[in-house]
């Protein structure tokens, strides 16, 4: 088990409470053309049954969505750091990380432990791998000396905790004139999980550096990631189901393109109903049905 899992899960729960499982604006449904609605079917001549129809997907475009830092306060029980699509002001705007910092030899600061932001909105996210993950982590405080970031990006994929990559700054001399010194990051993403389905996000953030002022991240939209993705699922997928309209058993279609087919053994004598529903990502559509009637 990863050690950001609890984040992800907890993520995923406030996610699925507040229905953004509709966040995805994608649309699906599905017709059956055969075996035609009142249509009858010989047994002896048609051992296997054909069964076809069409079905509309939402179209998977090219997107990038970014997601925001943010901190409701600075420690206790209503600090909450969290990834958000939604802008905002952030009362724990300025504030360390979570943990006491630890001085090394040379006094080089380490702090102590990494800071999750789990993402509370936005999800779940059809990913793309085929392009760079970027953002920066701002910092501010006294800004003296150097800081060095490393960033690690984990999510929920098919109820699996992964790592979908992860990235080390170079070391950033940071700005005393300035409210606050970006400190970009460039993730290289695994490609295995090209069109994932992210149920759940989890940005690590661990800050170091040779002063103890290092680790003061500044948020009100000065720290984000911008995720790669798609602006639908490109999981596409249609099965069907005999006399069952649960689909407690479903066979799945050979999906081309808008049109699907699949050829079942022809059921017993009488009269019968075939139920169709298609899939994109998490969004299934309403069933389609046609009844016919099977004789010798």
């Amino acid at each position: 088990m990863r050690r950001t899992l609890p984040a992800l899960l907890a993520a995923l729960g406030l996610v699925l409470a507040i229905g953004a499982t509709a966040a995805v604006g994608s649309s699906t449904s599905v017709t059956i053309s055969t075996p035609r609605n009142g249509s009858t079917v010989s047994q002896h001549t048609n051992p296997y049954l054909a069964v076809a129809g069409s079905a509309s997907f939402a179209s998977a475009g090219a997107s990038t969505t970014r997601y925001l830092l943010h901190r409701d306060d600075c420690g206790g029980a209503n600090d909450n750091p969290h990834l958000s699509t939604t802008a905002g002001t952030d009362n724990g705007d300025g504030c360390g990380l979570l943990y006491n910092s630890v001085v090394g030899v040379g006094g080089y600061a380490v702090q102590a432990a990494a800071i999750d932001f789990p993402a509370t909105d936005g999800l779940p996210l059809p990913f793309d791998a085929g392009r760079q993950i970027t953002g920066a982590i701002s910092l501010t405080g006294a800004q003296v000396g150097a800081a060095q970031v490393d960033v690690t990006l984990e999510a929920l994929v098919g109820g699996e905790a992964v790592t979908l990559g992860s990235a080390t700054s170079d070391l950033t001399v940071l700005d005393p004139t300035a409210d606050h010194t970006p400190v970009p990051f460039a993730i290289t993403p695994d490609p295995a999980y090209n069109g994932a389905d992210v149920q759940a996000l989890d940005l690590r953030v661990l800050v170091k550096g040779p002063n103890v002022y290092s680790g003061y991240i500044s948020l009100n939209g000065n720290s984000y990631v911008d995720l790669p993705s798609y602006t639908a699922s490109v999981n596409k997928s249609v099965e069907i189901s005999v006399d069952d309209a649960s689909f407690a058993d479903p066979v799945p279609a050979r999906l081309s393109g808008s049109t699907w087919s699949v050829a079942v053994p022809t059921p017993a004598v009488g009269k019968h109903t075939i139920y169709a529903r298609s899939t994109q990502g998490f969004d299934t559509s309403s069933a389609a049905s046609t009844t016919f009637t099977v004789k010798r």
